[in-house]
């Protein structure tokens, strides 16, 4: 019985060596992770930035990163967005310029990659999001208005053209077809190609720094840097939810709906501000810090492969650090785990293998499936 066990605990110990749960990618000095894109062979694609206008473009393989800008043609810069195209190439975005002062995007393919210049003079370059429209059309969300490419046609709308605002913060096309545009004075929408402001009646919140689709095609949209509560447009009228109705906090960072259908709103209001607020289709529940959340900041959030609820938020608080992840029934703290030191989540990534990215200030993990909560 005893060589039995010590067998048993041997492979166990073998297995835990060759597969451990979590492993830290090595990344360049003081660049972070802030978008990943997978393709369809299966090649995992990282955009770096410090925050601001530095950052760099690669690849991870056999748990290293290789970096591909700063030769080749692909400048360095601050990688901070991307999209999957419909043929599974991705394009990367973000402070992104040429000798010249010039913008361009980063296009991938699966033997190709290459610069896309933007042919505009745009007086801040600063791309803020991307989407896919219409199946084929990129939308690109900069500082400087509202850019579309449509098959290589390139067309630009600003508030000359009808925008509530040149600084884009979101954009989303939801199943109508009907694409909106996200700003910090307000929602646009284009429909029978023309762009569309809300009418003053309407009950929507006047900044949106996110737009969401749930699974009955409801939009909803929120905002980061203001208190207006959450908005959402059921295809006939606006109705904004805000902590009378059972919000733990009217700012709203990001969205996201688990497999059960339960609507997750994080707030990351300022470090000491936000939380966690669940939507079930009939009432709201609140969540805050330092119970039952790691940290009060909540602006990254996704289901593991066991549909596992990570937590994440990217701002420092002195009481509250780590992770919090909720397993259906309880909930747990990654705090100081001698592997995963994520603290301030940027994002998550759920790779086609099932392994959980983990990206933070402090570095790059992966985080395999058979991981165990404390």
């Amino acid at each position: 019985m005893k060589r039995t066990l010590c067998l048993m605990l041997l492979v166990a110990s073998t297995f835990s060596l060759a597969y451990p749960q979590v492993t830290e990618v090595a990344l360049p000095n003081m660049l972070y992770p802030f978008t990943f894109q997978q393709t369809d062979t299966t090649q995992l694609w990282v955009g770096l930035s410090d925050g601001n206008n530095d950052g760099a473009l690669g690849y991870i393989r056999n748990g290293e990163f290789y970096q591909v800008s700063g030769s080749n043609g692909i400048p360095n810069g601050s990688y901070h967005t991307s999209i999957k195209l419909i043929d599974g190439s991705i394009i990367f975005g973000g402070n992104l310029v040429d000798s010249n002062g010039k913008a361009f995007l980063v296009w991938i393919s699966e033997n190709r990659i290459d610069t896309i210049h933007i042919p505009f003079n745009l007086s801040r370059t600063f791309v803020n999001c991307l989407a896919i429209a219409n199946k084929f059309e990129i939308w690109i969300g900069t500082a400087s208005g509202l850019l579309v490419n449509k098959r290589g046609q390139w067309s630009r709308f600003t508030t000359q053209n009808g925008l509530p605002d040149n600084f884009i913060t979101a954009i989303h096309q939801d199943y109508r077809g009907i694409v909106w545009i996200g700003s910090e004075s307000g929602l646009a929408f284009f429909q029978d190609n023309a762009i569309h402001v809300l009418p003053q009646n309407n009950r929507a919140i006047t900044s949106a720094t996110t737009i969401y689709s749930d699974n009955k095609g409801y939009v909803w949209c929120g905002s980061r840097f203001s208190s207006e509560g959450v908005s959402v447009y059921n295809g006939e009228i606006w109705q904004t939810f805000s902590g009378r109705h059972g919000l733990f906090h009217n700012s709203a960072s990001t969205f996201y709906q688990s497999p059960d259908g339960k609507l997750w709103v994080g707030s990351c209001y300022h470090r000491s501000r936000g939380g966690l607020s669940v939507f079930d289709g009939t009432e709201w529940l609140g969540y805050g810090s330092p119970h039952p959340l790691a940290k009060p900041c909540v602006d990254a959030i996704i289901a593991d492969s066991h549909n596992r609820i990570w937590i994440g938020g990217s701002l420092t608080h002195r009481k509250g650090k780590g992770i919090t992840v909720f397993d259906g029934t309880e909930w747990h703290k990654i705090v100081n785990h001698p592997q995963l030191k994520a603290e301030r989540v940027i994002s998550f990534f759920l790779d086609l293998n099932s392994c959980l990215w983990v990206s933070s200030m402090e570095g790059l993990y992966s985080v395999n499936s058979e991981f165990n909560l404390p």
